[in-house]
């Protein structure tokens, strides 16, 4: 951590301010994040102060879609608009540079942005606790509701090809034709044709639903894009969601696409980076709790395309094994890594999380019937199939 490039930025931000301390984020896997503590005209304050990657499009459409989402809420709440339940709701606004009257502080080929702290919050990066996956659901329906009457053709892609499956599956297949494996450790290679094998047949289902799905209408919405559990304040004290952060991949796309990916991420009870890949499953109890709570504000369960569910967190974990691969085939060039194998690994996490998927769908099916959403029979005779 370099703290006198931290404090230059700071001041740059706040011209009278002092910094007092200085915190990491360390769950994101793009952004270098940090909670910085100071003294701002004489009052103590904490702020977030934010490193761009280089992964976006560009820094001004992330900034540009960031404040469109944060004023819509915003002045629903200012004007008493959300009526959810007496639970406090709050957004992290973009906080503008002192020195030059922008969003964004570019600085050593680097471009910085600070944003509001909301406090006396806390975040998960593994579900301890049934309940809190119900308060996900909720916090999930929140945020969809908040932004179900903004025009989602307003957004611009901060990334390209996000949750373009179609195009990761490409890549995967160009990948595979052209790398030289032999480069590779024996035994990092077995681990990686084991993954190719493994993956194949799911991929050429996935394809086949995506052929489905084009001849579906189903609409467009806006769209967190990357709702995982990590990404979600809770209040302190009682423990239900007070924020929806992390606001760089807002966008256009399918609402069941944000549902797959969160509880994709809330029912890997071992989490993202577990210590024994062997404790990774899929958890149909932590599903159902979403199930409630997300349904407990949004009373959409006769929209049809509930019933595709199932088939969207299937698609949503193979994107996440075969993006993992690909960007370990490329040198890690996406996500942050630990160590060199860092994003084989997290490709091997997901691949065991879709093993267990697949053999609770049928429980998965059974738990949207109950609630009144009828599922594709024949998706769960499909996918076992492939196993």
């Amino acid at each position: 951590m370099d703290l006198k490039k931290i404090n230059f930025i700071t001041h740059n931000y706040f011209f009278n301010s002092q910094v007092l301390n200085i915190d990491l984020i360390d769950s994101g896997l793009i952004n270098k994040t940090y909670i910085i503590e100071h003294l701002n005209n004489g009052k103590k304050s904490k702020f977030i102060l934010q490193c761009l990657s280089n992964i976006f499009e560009s820094h001004d459409i992330v900034n540009t879609n960031h404040k469109l989402i944060t004023d819509h809420i915003e002045k629903k709440i200012n004007n008493n608009q959300l009526y959810f339940d007496n639970h406090r709701w709050e957004v992290p606004s973009l906080i503008r540079c002192q020195s030059n009257n922008l969003f964004t502080f570019s600085f050593d080929s680097e471009f910085w942005r600070a944003m509001v702290y909301i406090d006396n919050t806390f975040g998960f990066d593994i579900l301890e606790d049934k309940k809190i996956a119900h308060q996900v659901g909720i916090g999930l329906a929140k945020f969809h509701l908040s932004c179900s009457d903004l025009d989602y053709k307003k957004f611009e892609n901060s990334i390209q090809n996000f949750h373009n499956i179609k195009h990761f599956i490409n890549q995967f297949n160009m990948i595979r034709k052209n790398y030289n494996f032999m480069k590779l450790d024996e035994k990092v290679n077995r681990r990686v044709q084991n993954l190719i094998f493994s993956i194949s047949n799911h991929i050429a289902y996935v394809e086949l639903i995506l052929g489905y799905l084009k001849k579906t209408s189903i609409e467009h919405s806006v769209i967190h894009g990357d709702p995982k559990l990590s990404n979600f304040l809770f209040d302190i004290q009682s423990k239900y969601v007070v924020s929806l952060i992390d606001l760089d991949t807002v966008s256009s796309g399918y609402l069941l696409t944000d549902l797959a990916d969160c509880i994709r991420s809330i029912c890997n009870l071992a989490g993202e980076d577990p210590d024994r890949i062997d404790n990774v499953s899929f958890d149909i109890n932590s599903f159902n709790y979403f199930l409630k709570g997300y349904f407990s504000i949004s009373d959409q369960k006769g929209d049809y395309r509930f019933g595709l569910l199932p088939e969207f967190i299937y698609m949503i974990i193979v994107e996440l094994t075969i993006r993992f691969l690909n960007d370990f085939l490329q040198s890690n060039r996406y996500f942050k890594i630990k160590y060199k194998t860092h994003n084989l690994y997290r490709a091997e996490v997901q691949f065991q999380l879709l093993s267990s998927f697949v053999t609770k769908i049928p429980a998965l099916s059974n738990s949207l019937h109950e609630i009144g959403i009828s599922s594709n029979p024949t998706f769960v005779s499909d996918v076992q199939k492939i196993v």
